[in-house]
């Protein structure tokens, strides 16, 4: 495996790692993610406790998929737009001068609006290279040992 091959799969493992590490701790307490998700004032019930039991398998199931070369580029696609998404959340609930938690990783601690936005739009960098990175391989038809 060429030396590019190898930095895609150790930042593909990270990735998906990170999401099914948050995933799971927000699927431990779901009341509590469903808390922060109502806190945001998106969306109210029933649809939140939907999305608080929805949204973190989604997260482990993607970032699994994010592990695998076949289905690297749609679950990449997925959690980038998820990103983005809890982006504009995000962004929402700071002009509207709210006092939330994300519930990112099941904490309850009071959100750094500009840190968090700076995180994200980090991890939508990294998410959108590994796109990339996977389509290309995909287009060339190349895989990892090529």
């Amino acid at each position: 495996m060429k030396a590019k091959g190898w930095i895609v799969l150790l930042a593909s493992l990270a990735f998906g790692a990170l999401f099914v590490w948050s995933g799971i701790a927000k699927v431990k307490n779901p009341i509590s993610f469903a808390e922060a998700v109502r806190n945001f004032r998106i969306v109210g019930d029933p649809v939140a406790p939907a999305l608080a039991h929805f949204l973190p398998w989604l997260e482990v199931f993607a970032g699994l998929g994010t592990m695998w070369e076949r289905t690297r580029q749609g679950a990449v696609a997925l959690l980038t737009l998820l990103l983005l998404g809890f982006t504009v959340a995000v962004a929402s609930a700071w002009v509207r001068g709210l006092d939330i938690s994300c519930g990112c990783f099941g904490s309850a601690e009071a959100m750094n609006y500009p840190v968090k936005i700076a995180q994200n739009l980090g991890l939508v960098a990294a998410g959108l290279w590994l796109w990339w990175a996977a389509r290309r391989d995909a287009s060339s038809g190349r895989s990892r040992e090529d």
